[in-house]
């Protein structure tokens, strides 16, 4: 009888956890989000080994929070860019070394983008400057003129960059 009440209080608490991380709009697991797509808001990502983004993203059409971290992506794809309640978006700790120019469109907020390969934006992005106020490029070696560059191009933003380098570039 007692190891009957533990191993029902066991599976209780792995449904309850498992539909907590799933609730109010959160999701971290895809198949999980496209069965409820437009419940999606906030789309966890991270630590999935991930090598590009998952083209079905763009199905997400309320998705406000995009959280691609650590894995192994190289690209970002301009279809996100149909995400027009997109605001926040971690991509850190990949392999990107360029934005696509048709994400200057949307009105992201928050671009978390530490420990890439990126040192510098589409002029396209100027537009984006308006809205954006949090971006995040640590431990990305730039030279004072790309930091100037980046700097002038989102005026709004608090922006955290790494020591610039004397990078012969």
């Amino acid at each position: 009888m007692l190891i009957m009440n533990k191993l029902t209080l066991c599976l209780f608490l792995l449904i309850s956890n498992y539909s907590f991380s799933q609730s109010g709009g959160y999701y971290n697991n895809l198949d999980s989000a496209l069965s409820n797509p437009k419940q999606v808001i906030t789309l966890d990502l991270s630590k999935q080994k991930l090598k590009e983004v998952p083209s079905k993203i763009i199905l997400f059409e309320n998705l406000e929070r995009l959280i691609l971290k650590r894995n192994r992506i190289k690209e970002i794809p301009k279809e996100l860019s149909s995400l027009t309640k997109l605001h926040y978006i971690d991509i850190s700790s990949n392999y990107i070394n360029e934005m696509p120019k048709e994400l200057s469109s949307l009105t992201l907020d928050t671009l978390i983008m530490w420990d890439n390969k990126l040192r510098e934006f589409p002029l396209e992005y100027e537009r984006m400057g308006q809205s954006l106020l949090y971006l995040d490029l640590r431990a990305i070696q730039m030279t004072k003129k790309e930091q100037k560059q980046i700097k002038k191009l989102f005026p709004k933003a608090k922006i955290r960059l790494a020591p610039y380098c004397n990078c012969n570039r």
